[in-house]
């Protein structure tokens, strides 16, 4: 078993007691186990270390006071882990939620930055964007439509939990958000010819599809990170360009311009991006994160490996956007026949 699944101070969750004839017994609520040192150990070392496993002491506190070499110890606890005798007995390292945001958000705007903004997608269109097929700006627009606002999105799924009365009204709040922001995203495509009934018959490319599911099920088994993964789809569009990041809301719509895209179009998403960056959008899905409990740095580590998954996959939906839509013979809707 490797180290880092060893519990740092293990606790004994079953009462020890000696039987009739002498043998050592481990009460648990679900029986009673009769255990046996292993080779090697005499009986009375083997009875001193599980009477030690109050979740006061390390490994190596354990050695000491027994006696015992790490091996010996390892041999006792690692099976005792796995048949869920064993578990943590030390008090979790927590920090505030505020500043376990912050970590996190470092981490997910290092990643945003090398891996989404310095990719393809993004030089593409913010430094040759009269280069590229008008399909490449309103093909973004269309999955990035599927992502956030389609039937399959994590909106579903978030309404899904069960959440108590008081924070579930921020995910609420957040998907009725959300709705109002994909009417007006909707409009945008309306204007270059694809209907609501198109909307609902489209078909996402599978590297859209595969990070909406990676949403859904972070909706459903992480609702702290998935809001913070969320925060970062409402970013304003593009790099940061000044204080606070507001001037990178031009950013797509301006190579939109450039681009000699359908005015319809660029002044609907320019009201959708607008309202993104200075209507205080963003602060909603921050919202779980008020009052929640300490983090503890396990649940940080988890959610520093998640941020490079999410990351990995927010980059194959721009690149699969790019790779699709540039070429030509490829139609704006894939629609699916019902």
């Amino acid at each position: 078993m490797p180290v880092s699944f060893l519990p740092v101070k293990p606790c004994l969750r079953a009462s020890l007691r000696i039987g009739e004839k002498g043998e050592a017994e481990l009460h648990t609520s679900s029986g009673i186990l009769e255990v046996e040192a292993p080779e090697g150990m005499s009986r009375d070392d083997f009875l001193d270390l599980l009477k030690l496993l109050d979740g006061s002491r390390t490994i190596e506190d354990l050695e000491r006071e027994t006696g015992l070499d790490g091996e010996a110890v390892r041999e006792i606890v690692e099976p005792a882990v796995v048949w869920g005798l064993v578990d943590e007995g030390a008090v979790p390292v927590a920090s505030s939620e505020r500043a376990a945001l912050s970590r996190l958000d470092a981490v997910l705007s290092r990643l945003l930055e090398d891996l989404v903004l310095a990719g393809p997608f993004w030089r593409e269109v913010l430094q040759r964007p009269e280069r590229l097929s008008h399909n490449v700006f309103y093909g973004f627009w269309l999955e990035r439509w599927l992502l956030l606002f389609g039937e399959n999105g994590p909106g579903p799924a978030v309404l899904g939990l069960a959440w108590s009365a008081g924070p579930r009204r921020t995910p609420e709040g957040l998907h009725r958000q959300e709705r109002r922001h994909g009417e007006i995203a909707a409009r945008a495509l309306g204007a270059v010819g694809v209907t609501r009934d198109d909307l609902s018959r489209a078909r996402p490319l599978s590297t859209t599809t595969a990070l909406t599911k990676m949403l859904s099920w972070w909706a459903r088994t992480d609702p702290l990170f998935f809001a913070a993964a969320v925060g970062v789809l409402e970013r304003p569009l593009g790099p940061a360009g000044g204080a606070g990041g507001h001037t990178a809301s031009v950013s797509f719509p301006a190579a939109c311009d450039r681009a000699g895209l359908a005015s319809g179009f660029v002044e609907s998403m320019r009201a959708h991006t607008g309202g993104n960056a200075v209507g205080g959008h963003g602060s909603v899905s921050r919202e779980p994160f008020t009052g929640a409990a300490g983090i503890d740095e396990e649940t940080e580590r988890r959610w520093h490996a998640k941020a490079h998954l999410f990351m990995e996959a927010y980059a194959a939906f721009h690149n699969g956007v790019l790779e699709h839509y540039s070429d030509p013979r490829q139609p704006l809707l894939r629609v699916a026949e019902i």
